[in-house]
């Protein structure tokens, strides 16, 4: 069987895997409607993606972390973030990816403004209280079918 040439950009990856792009309102509403995604970013200059479980507000990507821990270190680099749905059965399925730069949430008035959209950590213990927010320069989408 010959091989298959690496696709190289968004268009080949469409031909090649059967994808069609997702359009903003569908990019928007999976990160409405999913409460999972993956944070990827650098810790000492080795990629890192990690789970959260975070909340989509005001065009932003939210959640909460601990000080010192690894997704604390995600603020102020350029990351990104990607959520997914599929179904098995199927063999379908619809990713989203939003690129921008994470931040601390420091204003108090955002932070009470957070504070009051609901997003409880998954994790048991102990209390996230840091707020890290993902303002996207980019947002893409693609369908599997």
């Amino acid at each position: 069987m010959a091989e298959q040439p690496t696709p190289t950009s968004a268009e080949e990856v469409e031909s090649v895997y059967e994808t069609e792009r997702l359009d903003g309102p569908g990019c928007v509403a999976l990160l409405e409607s999913t409460p999972i995604g993956r944070v990827g970013f650098r810790v000492n200059a080795a990629p890192m993606v990690l789970p959260v479980n975070f909340a989509w507000f005001e065009d932003s990507v939210v959640f909460r972390t601990l000080e010192g821990k690894m997704l604390a270190a995600a603020a102020g680099q350029d990351v990104c973030f990607e959520v997914d749905r599929w179904d098995a059965a199927k063999r379908s399925g619809s990713s989203v990816v939003a690129t921008g730069t994470a931040r601390l949430v420091t204003d108090w008035a955002e932070c009470e403004q957070l504070e009051n959209i609901g997003l409880v950590p998954w994790a048991r213990q102990p209390w996230r209280p840091l707020w890290v927010r993902i303002d996207p320069v980019e947002i893409t989408g693609r369908v599997l079918r």
